[in-house]
């Protein structure tokens, strides 16, 4: 064993005195640029003539189709549920961190606990939520009465908080954990309580990490697909449920098209809108 990790070591030691002083920061960078372009940027161009179907005697058809009352919903709806699960994970997220940053030392086992849901995959995360919240299920054991949480509002929006604390609890500790000690101490030597400096020190001071965590949350929640297809009912179906349908099971590539265009550049105006409140560029950076 020692043998092949020293051998591994001599491999690694190679290839890195070999790259050193080849690959510089705007290599990286371009190599960021290429893949989210190639994967990312490319597919999306790719849909817009596809959603245009301008071989056909009705181009727009499918633009037209979107501003139908039911596939309005869906987005107001995906929306909505973004927002809401963004308040509630933020809101859980924040104490869980501030618990972390100041009220314990066993961060690395609780981070481990809270690093190792992100391990499974999200259909087992969603049916273990699905379990919990079923008529006879640990919920109803606990509570000794049958609950009707689940195919509802809110099982879908515990559904998708669940799934998604962890991106909003590791930038909100990061921020936490990197205010300086002597701040909070200054704060309370000069007569503040725990409320008035968590209000006036730890919260301003810990923003870009709240602010990176809600668009993590809201853009995942937003465009979740397996939240609302697990835990909800026709009632709560959101615009990714929409666009799988459109594609998977009536073969209607162009009219899923229209839909992942409107929707993404819906999204693209939401995000320019809150870079307009939050400068996203300074907030990123103090993280």
């Amino acid at each position: 064993m020692s043998v092949q990790r020293g051998g591994l070591g001599r491999v690694t030691h190679i290839i890195g005195e070999g790259l050193e002083g080849r690959i510089a920061n705007r290599h990286l960078a371009l190599f960021g640029l290429g893949f989210v372009g190639l994967f990312f940027v490319l597919p999306i161009l790719l849909l817009i003539p596809e959603s245009l179907n301008l071989g056909s005697t009705t181009p727009f058809e499918s633009y037209r189709r979107v501003a139908n009352g039911i596939y309005v919903d869906a987005f107001v709806r995906s929306f909505l549920y973004g927002f809401v699960t963004t308040v509630v994970t933020l809101a859980l997220a924040y104490m869980l961190s501030y618990f972390l940053a100041f009220s314990t030392e066993r961060v690395r086992t609780a981070m481990i606990l809270i690093i190792v849901p992100l391990w499974i995959a999200y259909i087992v995360r969603y049916f273990g939520i699905l379990l919990f919240l079923s008529p006879a299920g640990p919920l109803a054991d606990l509570t000794g009465f049958e609950t009707d949480l689940l195919f509802t509002t809110p099982a879908v929006i515990i559904g998708l908080a669940n799934v998604y604390l962890p991106f909003a609890v590791l930038p909100i500790y990061n921020s936490l954990n990197a205010i300086d000690e002597e701040l909070v101490n200054a704060s309370r030597v000069l007569g503040a309580g725990k409320w008035r400096t968590i209000t006036k020190v730890i919260f301003p001071l810990s923003l870009p990490g709240l602010v990176a965590a809600g668009l993590i949350v809201f853009i995942l929640a937003a465009g979740s697909f397996l939240g609302p297809a697990v835990l909800g009912g026709p009632n709560q179906t959101m615009i990714a449920n929409v666009i799988a349908q459109a594609f998977l099971d009536n073969f209607n590539i162009q009219f899923a098209s229209a839909l992942a265009i409107v929707y993404t550049v819906l999204l693209v105006g939401l995000l320019l809108v809150f870079n307009t409140l939050f400068d996203l560029q300074e907030v990123l950076g103090n993280i």
